[in-house]
Formats: structure tokens, sequence, C-alpha cells
């Protein structure tokens, strides 16, 4: 029987997939340093131990045995999540604008992204211009197609206070949220470059310890426009009234695709297509983008995070190209009421980037002898001990899986492990201290 286990909550998961997995013999901790990295928090005994040990209830019979000192909370790597939401004129049809509302909401709610600094794009601005086309500017049309330049709220640390808290940047994204709705107009733009290049500003302007992940999730019910009002002008496509209005996807291809190699501050960018991001129209029609937009949308998503798109789907762009078989983005298009499937985008995503590694815990001893930590893993009520993986080739994609070190010296979960914990919503990681290493 084992002895009873701290488990750390769901927001374990909120941890970043660094590469390389090596460990080189002579790796230091200095616990002060990763206390400082960021988010998550350590857990200790609520039986009257003190913080980092364990009572005798705790240590009991255990594979790790009574050397253990301490079992730790492990502890999510820097990340940040900028929602970029779509609030053009259209999203006010058949409740999208509702649906994100409440999915966003519900989403950022769960206590995984307590350790991540959050933040809110609202685009377009209720700030008509002059159409730009001669024929639109003659009938003295006014267009939405301003975005602000920074997010209506900041990027800041999530923390415990919920949405219906009084307080704290959930609460403000709520707010937001509330007090939003979809900008209508004659001449209604949807100006998503834009929005997207001041999101990506945005977040590599952000301050962030690395490694670290810097996230963009979009969701938008169409194509990309509002070229015409841009100087220079962007390689466009021209409307139904002689405006060339439309935007090329290639242009967005190119900068999330640079965004994400970024060297310093690479930017993940996420993309969800709600209805109406299903349209393919014939060129000239002034209401539709003229080429699929699936298509346009999985060639953003390929582009922006390749390492989470499905695999074997098609994020290839030409406009000629029909609607792809299978798609790099979350197309929620058929789905009219898609709150949950939205919430659960929003987490698959969030696991599939930030679910495997761990920074090592901060002791009042200030440092961890890297030859004495252990990992377990509880999914569904049943705990795994885990041993470190013997070899840096050893992938672990059979049996329970394995654990190793990476570069920076954080705790990474390895194969059949990974997938674990990425896979449940309600998976929980133990550090335990003290304890020589158990090797495969």
């Amino acid at each position: 029987m084992r002895a009873r286990r701290w488990s750390v909550s769901s927001f374990v998961l909120l941890s970043i997939l660094a590469c390389g997995a090596s460990k080189t013999s002579d790796v230091g901790f200095d616990m002060d340093a990763s206390a400082d990295a960021g988010g998550g928090q350590d857990v200790g005994p609520t039986d009257g131990a003190g913080p980092g040990q364990l009572s005798d209830a705790v240590m009991g019979s255990d594979a790790f045995g009574s050397c253990a000192t301490g079992m730790f909370a492990a502890k999510g790597l820097p990340a940040a999540m900028l929602f970029v939401l779509d609030a053009s004129g259209t999203m006010a049809s058949g409740n999208k604008y509702a649906n994100a509302q409440q999915a966003i909401v519900a989403a950022m709610d769960e206590t995984a992204f307590d350790s991540m600094d959050l933040g809110l794009l609202l685009y377009p601005q209720v700030a008509t211009t002059p159409a730009m086309c001669p024929l639109l500017s003659a009938l003295g049309v006014q267009v939405n197609c301003s975005v602000s330049g920074l997010p209506q709220v900041p990027l800041a640390l999530a923390g415990t206070a919920q949405s219906s808290s009084s307080s704290g940047v959930r609460h403000d994204i709520y707010a937001a949220l509330v007090a939003s709705t979809p900008t209508a107009g004659p001449g209604n733009g949807n100006p998503s470059y834009d929005a997207l290049t001041n999101a990506i500003s945005t977040l590599q302007g952000f301050n962030l310890p690395m490694p670290s992940r810097r996230m963009l999730f979009y969701i938008t019910d169409g194509g990309a426009s509002c070229t015409s009002q841009d100087t220079p002008q962007r390689p466009n496509y021209t409307d139904g009234n002689g405006c060339p209005d439309w935007e090329d996807p290639d242009n967005i291809v190119t900068l999330l695709k640079t965004a994400h190699a970024d060297a310093s501050t690479p930017v993940n960018s996420l993309i969800v297509g709600v209805q109406g991001a299903d349209t393919t129209a014939a060129p000239g029609d002034p209401t539709n983008p003229p080429y699929s937009v699936r298509r346009a949308l999985s060639a953003y998503a390929l582009a922006g995070s390749p390492e989470t798109v499905p695999t074997g789907c098609d994020g290839s762009y030409t406009q000629s190209g029909t609607d792809p078989a299978v798609p790099c983005h979350f197309d929620l298009s058929t789905t009219p009421s898609f709150t949950t499937a939205l919430t659960t985008a929003i987490d698959q995503i969030r696991s599939k980037l930030l679910g495997c590694t761990f920074a090592l815990p901060s002791t009042d001893a200030g440092t961890i002898d890297p030859n004495k930590v252990n990992v377990d893993y509880s999914v569904g009520g049943m705990t795994v001990d885990l041993k470190k993986r013997a070899s840096a080739s050893d992938t672990c994609l059979t049996g329970s899986g394995c654990w190793d070190y990476t570069s920076g010296g954080q705790v990474e979960l390895i194969g059949a492990a990974c997938t674990a914990v990425e896979s449940s919503s309600s998976a929980t990681v133990d550090i335990v201290v003290g304890c020589t290493t158990i090797t495969q």
C-alpha cells in the first residue's frame, strides 16, 4: 500500500516542452534562480510538517523509501497566452460571439492557467474610417479597419483569482468580454493582419525568462480584409466593388511563420475557425474572400505552430485550392454551439505545448542534488513511479515511460509518461527529493 501522496492540481500541466533531454554530469541547480523563473508553487504537507519536509505519515513505506526529505508540486515554467478574438460584425450572428466569450472564460478559469500570464486583444475597434476604394468612398461608406496597438487587457500573471473575483487578469478579461459587442457597420472590415501583427509584438515584447512559451490564440469566423486601408498595400485580392481589400493569405502565413521561427522570442499561433469560417467564394464576390477560408486558416495554423497540428494535415495554400481533407487548424465551422468544443481546444493546445517539462522546486537549503531526485505521476487515481532513463536515445514509448533532465536542468517526462499526462486534464505530478535517483 502506497504512502499518502501530495499531488499537484491540474496546473502542473503548465510547463513548457523544452528541447533537449540529456543531462550533463556537472549540472548544478540554483533553487533560488528556479523559484524566480515564473509561476507555480511548492506544495508541502498539510499535517503539520514544515515547508519542503515530509511528516512520518507521508514518508511511510514507499517506492522511494524513508530517505525522502521532500515531496513537491511540479512547478511549471513561464508561459503567456494572448487571446485574439475577431469581434467583426459577422461574429454577432448565430451566437458566435457569445459562444467564444463563454469558452474563453471557461478555459482560463481552470487552475491549469494559474501560473500563466493571460491577456486579451479584441478587434476591430469601434472607429470608422472612409473607405479607400473609389466606389465606396464616393458613396460615403465607412469601414471598421482600426486595431488597437495594445491589448484591451494587458498580459498579467493569472494567479488563483478567478473571473468571478473582484480583481485580477481573469476578472479584467471577463469584464472586457462582457462590455464588448461585435463591431457592426455598413462597411465592416476584418483587419486580421494588423491584429495578429500587434498581438505578436505584444507577446515578443513581454518579459519572460528563458525558456518560456508565448502563445497567440486566434478565434475568427472568416477571411481577412482591410488591405486597401494600409500603406503600402500588401498583396491582395480585389472584391466585387473594385476595391483591393481582401488579404492575400500568404501575407499572414509569412507573418506567423516568421514569428514562430524567431530565435529569441518565438510565438506559437493557434488558429480556430468558428461557424462562418467555411466559405469558398467565386472571384468578384464582395461578401466573401475569393478562396477557401478553411484552406487559408489551415495554412495559418501550420505556419504558426507546426508542432501542434494534426499528423497528415494539409497546410498548403493556393487561391484555387479546395477545402483541405484534414485541416491543420481547429475547425469548428460546422459546430453551431461550440463553447464546449472551443474550451476543449484551448485546453488541448495548452497541454501539447506545456505538458511535460517542470522546474525543480526550491527548498530552504537552496540547492538540490540532481542525483537524489525521483518523479511520479498520477492519472485516474493510479500513481506511477518513474525511472530516469539511462540513455538519451531511449524514447520510452513503451511501458510507463520515463523521465530525464533537459539541457537546462528541468525535469521532463518522456514517451508514454508525457502522453499520459498530456491526455488527462486531471493528471498530477510529484517531484520527490532526498533518495538516490532510480535509473532504468
